[in-house]
C-alpha cells in the first residue's frame, strides 16, 4: 500500500481565478495539490492515462474561464474534450474523482456530464449574485457530500440557474432521483435554479459540480458572521468537509 499522499490536479487557465484557494483546500485535507495551466497540459499532450496514473482528483475551479465569451464554461469544456481528449466518465470509472465549482460546474454541464437535457443560464434576477446561502445534501450517491448536513456556503455568479428541458422534465427528474444525481439543493432560491438545484453528481457519485464555493469557506473566519462566535476563530469552515470526504475516498480506494 502506497504511503504517498493522493494527488490532485487543479486546472489554471485564462480567466480561472480560484485555483490557489482550491489547491489550499485540498492541501488542508491531506492531498498534494498541483496547479497546472490548461494550455500547458494540451501542449504536453497529457493523456487520460496520464491523468489516471498521476492523480486521484481533477479540480475545475471557479472564475470566468476564457472570458465566458461563447457561454459560461463553454471554451473550457471544449479544451478539455477536444484539446486534451479527456473523457471524465472514464476517469471516474477508473477510480478518479472530479470537482467542478461555479465556472467548473458550468463546464461540466457543457460537457454533458449530467445529461443532455439540462443547461445553465443567467440568474433569474438578471444580475451577478454575491451572497451566502444554505445548502443541504440529498441522497447518498455523491462521495463528496457523504454524511454532511446543512451548510453555509458563499455563491458568486451571474449564470447559476440550472434549467431542465421542458419536453424531458419528468424523465430527467425521475432519472436524477433514481440515480441520486440531484445531490445538493438550496434551502432558499438565490438564482431561480429549477428544483432549487445547487449541485449535481454523475451516476458514479464521483464527479460532482456545484455553484457555491466550498473552497472559499475552509476557515471559520471566512464567514461574515464569525465575530459573533469568536471562540471558533481557529475552527475549520464548513466547506472543508467536501475535501475531507474526497481524501477519505482516495485513501479507501488504495486499500
Amino acid at each position: 500500500m502506497s504511503t504517498q499522499q493522493p494527488r490532485v490536479l487543479v486546472l489554471a487557465g485564462d480567466g480561472i481565478n480560484c485555483q490557489t484557494e482550491s489547491a489550499q483546500a485540498f492541501a488542508m485535507s491531506g492531498f498534494t495539490a498541483e496547479i497546472r495551466h490548461l494550455n500547458d497540459l494540451i501542449s504536453e499532450k497529457v493523456t487520460l492515462d496520464d491523468l489516471c496514473r498521476r492523480y486521484a482528483v481533477l479540480m475545475l475551479p471557479g472564475g470566468f474561464s476564457f472570458g465566458d465569451d461563447l457561454a459560461s464554461g463553454k471554451v473550457l469544456a471544449l479544451k478539455i474534450q477536444h484539446g486534451l481528449n479527456w473523457e471524465l466518465s472514464k476517469f471516474a470509472d477508473r477510480g478518479g474523482m472530479v470537482l467542478g465549482v461555479c465556472n467548473g460546474f458550468q463546464a461540466l454541464i457543457r460537457m454533458g456530464t449530467f445529461g443532455k437535457d439540462i443547461s445553465i443560464t443567467h440568474n433569474v434576477q438578471g444580475k451577478f449574485v454575491d451572497t451566502w446561502v444554505k445548502v443541504a445534501p440529498t441522497g447518498s450517491r455523491c462521495v463528496w457530500t457523504k454524511g454532511l448536513g446543512t451548510l453555509d456556503l458563499p455563491i458568486r455568479h451571474g449564470e447559476g440557474r440550472i434549467i431542465i428541458s421542458k419536453n424531458r422534465r419528468v424523465e430527467v427528474l425521475t432519472k436524477f432521483e433514481r440515480l441520486g444525481m440531484a445531490c445538493l439543493r438550496y434551502e432558499g432560491d438565490p438564482n431561480g435554479s429549477e428544483e432549487r438545484l445547487a449541485g449535481l453528481c454523475d451516476p458514479t457519485g464521483r464527479i460532482f459540480g456545484l455553484m457555491p464555493h466550498p473552497e472559499a469557506f475552509v476557515r471559520w473566519t471566512a464567514h461574515p458572521e464569525w465575530t459573533a462566535q469568536p471562540a471558533r476563530a481557529s475552527s475549520p469552515g464548513q466547506g472543508l468537509a467536501f475535501f475531507e470526504n474526497a481524501y477519505q475516498e482516495a485513501i479507501h480506494a488504495r486499500q
